[in-house]
């Protein structure tokens, strides 16, 4: 069984509670000094690694002080927001107000020194009344929020879309100029598309426009809504939860941007059909909400793909249905696909042939597809899979334990480090050997135990590609483990369905060459199966003029290869 190293995400809780936590201070201005990490309070600092600490709750005393002994009563404001459940706690230095984030990621605001507080030693205090007003949003949190009744519910009546323009591009360009040219449109037009917001709405238009503008029919385009309270009604699988702290993260939404969440909390996924001879269907997806950049290769590149394939297969003849679904909220946990696949009924699942994905496919100039289903296990495996698992649990324990051993020997009183190591290995395997055979192959395949398979389907997808690398000059690569990569198909992966997952990557030996100067910029590099990385997603880097620069015409490279391949599995015949 070949295995791999990966990072392995929350997968069991006791693990979540040992890691230390690296705290940084800034001294930008005087409350900055009291940097928020996870609870953790470090005044003052020079940008450097102060010290690695576990996070001392304060005692009521160190929260509620007097000044000089006289009324009223002060609150320590971030300590205290802590203590009622929130998420986190921000300061803006240059308006003087403390944003706190609710655990339903609503926000709270203080300006401290108007609301008669005061800043003193890097922290913030608060008259009593005002604590209770903090106090009260944040425990009403914890109980949800109430649904808010749709603002506009005719957003996508017809009569919105009657004005419809000419096509933008036209057929007769080169495969692949297409989807170039929408790149950059999105990019320069139709940034940070974060999910729940306005600019997320303003993408499912354009794009909703678009398809008006290529000629299809208003009846075979639907706008599928959800609202953050129908997701908390439903049970979603494959990272399909969602939490509203992530929706408002600086990492999704961006700062000074709490004005585009849209109050009614709705996203939308736009599904367009193109009927085949056959009710059988192939499902071709792309993510269109983004991080707060402009987002060229995550994800306008699979957007521009979809959109330029939904142009030509009007053309083209296909005996398969072909679904083109533009996912929202992707980056929060693959909620748009979870959705749709949820709402989809037990016929419509069966009638599913594959489904394809296309997620960044300009960070690099590796053009590579995955392609595969779901393994099935026998007893034999399982029991190689569950003595892999506690193999890489034990390497991962060896790794950390001695920088938490004395926390871990008072939860193990009177146990030596192999024995606190022996019965947290044997702990945590009797929990994955009680999970369902399905959870088991599922977390298997997250950790790199386990790889799909390539089924008749995938045999006829290597084929198509082979040929195209032969007759095209193409490089297509066919990488299995890309077919697990974290995005939209992997709801379709767990349930059973074949899925082709297409991406554009660079040779992690060659990003820091690669990226020179904007190294420095490159925010989140992920490894991805057998030695390629991401190189400019979730950064100011994802943009179409500075990929243009790193790669000149990688972008027309690989999108001419991903637009004639997905046209030559979406005229093929499967079954």
């Amino acid at each position: 069984m070949k295995r791999t190293k990966i990072l392995i995400v929350a997968v069991l809780a006791i693990f979540m509670i040992a890691t230390p936590m690296a705290v940084f201070a800034n001294d930008d201005d005087a409350y900055a000094t009291e940097e928020v990490v996870s609870g953790t309070t470090v005044v003052v600092g020079n940008g450097s690694i102060i010290e690695e600490v576990w996070p001392a709750p304060l005692r009521l005393d160190e929260i509620f002080k007097t000044r000089d002994g006289e009324t009223p009563i002060y609150v320590r404001l971030r300590a205290f927001a802590e203590r009622e459940g929130a998420w986190d706690v921000r300061w803006n230095g240059e308006t003087r107000v403390v944003t706190i984030v609710a655990n339903n990621g609503e926000f709270v605001t203080v300006a401290v020194e108007e609301r008669g507080g005061f800043i003193e030693d890097g922290v913030a205090w608060v008259p009593l009344e005002v604590a209770a007003v903090v106090q009260e949003a944040l425990r009403n949190a914890w109980g949800w929020t109430d649904p808010v009744d749709r603002i506009d519910l005719t957003i996508w009546e017809r009569y919105r879309f009657e004005d419809v323009r000419e096509a933008a591009f036209s057929t007769d360009l080169q495969h692949g100029e297409i989807s170039v040219g929408y790149i950059e449109y999105i990019n320069d037009n139709l940034g940070a598309r974060s999910a729940f917001t306005y600019s997320e709405l303003e993408a499912a238009i354009w794009i909703v426009e678009e398809l008006l503008a290529m000629g299809h029919d208003w009846d075979y385009i639907t706008a599928q809504e959800f609202t953050y309270w129908d997701l908390h009604e439903i049970e979603l699988s494959a990272m399909g939860w969602l939490s509203w702290w992530m929706v408002t993260s600086e990492m999704i939404l961006g700062t000074g941007r709490e004005y585009q969440i849209r109050l009614d909390r709705v996203s939308q996924n736009i599904i367009l059909t193109l009927p085949g001879q056959s009710e059988s269907k192939i499902i071709v997806g792309a993510h269109y909400d983004s991080p707060p950049y402009p987002s060229a290769s995550d994800n306008a590149s699979g957007t521009a793909l979809l959109l330029e394939s939904a142009q030509r297969m009007m053309e083209l003849d296909h005996y398969h249905t072909i679904v083109y679904v533009f996912f929202g909220a992707e980056e929060v946990g693959l909620i748009g696909a979870n959705y749709y696949y949820y709402m989809l009924t037990e016929a419509e699942r069966e009638n599913i042939v594959l489904m394809i994905n296309a997620d960044v496919l300009i960070e690099g100039p590796y053009i590579i597809y995955g392609v595969g289903e779901f393994p099935t296990i026998d007893e034999d495996a399982m029991e190689e899979i569950i003595e892999a698992f506690a193999e890489m649990l034990r390497e991962m324990i060896e790794q950390w334990i001695d920088h938490e051993l004395e926390f871990w020997q008072e939860i193990y009183p009177g146990k030596t480090r192999q024995e606190i190591i022996d019965q947290m290995v044997y702990d945590n395997v009797r929990f994955f050997e009680m999970m369902p055979p399905e959870q088991i192959a599922m977390q298997a395949v997250s950790m790199g135990l386990l790889g799909p398979y390539e089924g008749e389907i995938g045999q006829k997808v290597n084929r198509i590609a082979a040929e195209l690398n032969r007759n095209n000059d193409f490089e297509l690569l066919n990488i299995p483990s890309f077919a697990m990569a974290p995005s939209d198909h992997l709801v379709f992966l767990f349930q059973g369905h074949p899925v082709i997952n297409f991406a554009g990557m660079e040779r992690a030996e060659n990003v820091e060459a690669v990226l020179g100067d904007f190294m420095e910029q490159a925010l989140r590099l992920e490894m991805l199966g057998d030695g390629f990385s991401t190189t400019v997603l979730h950064s100011p880097l994802d943009d179409f003029h500075i990929i243009e620069y790193i790669w000149p015409g990688m972008m027309l490279n690989n999108l001419e290869a991903f637009s004639i391949f997905l046209e030559r599995i979406l005229t093929t015949r499967f079954y």
